[in-house]
């Protein structure tokens, strides 16, 4: 994937909430099957990892790694990481025009 791609997904990374960013890292998990193989296909440290999956949910990716997640996602599941990220959209824009 392009470096102009992954800034495009920093951007979309800021408007993903958290509790979705922990679903994108999850679906991740389970598609390499453990920390360590997530890690190294994200570049993101496996504490870090560990500290985004506690269940105490003090933190969350930041944009940055959202975005490596991401696309590490699109890497395996393209059409599924779009459907969501559509779905997200579709949501975002119905609060908007609640208002």
């Amino acid at each position: 994937m392009k470096d102009e791609n992954l800034g495009i997904l920093q951007l979309i990374s800021q408007y993903i909430p958290n509790e979705y960013k922990i679903m994108f890292l999850k679906s991740l998990l389970e598609i390499y099957g453990s920390i360590y193989k997530t890690s190294k296909v994200t570049k993101i440290s496996r504490p870090t990892l560990y500290r985004y999956l506690a269940s105490n949910k003090e933190s969350y990716p930041n944009d940055a790694n959202m975005a490596k997640i991401l696309k590490a996602l699109i890497e395996v599941k393209r059409s599924w990481t779009k459907e969501q990220l559509r779905q997200l959209a579709k949501e975002f824009n119905e609060l908007i025009n609640r208002l």
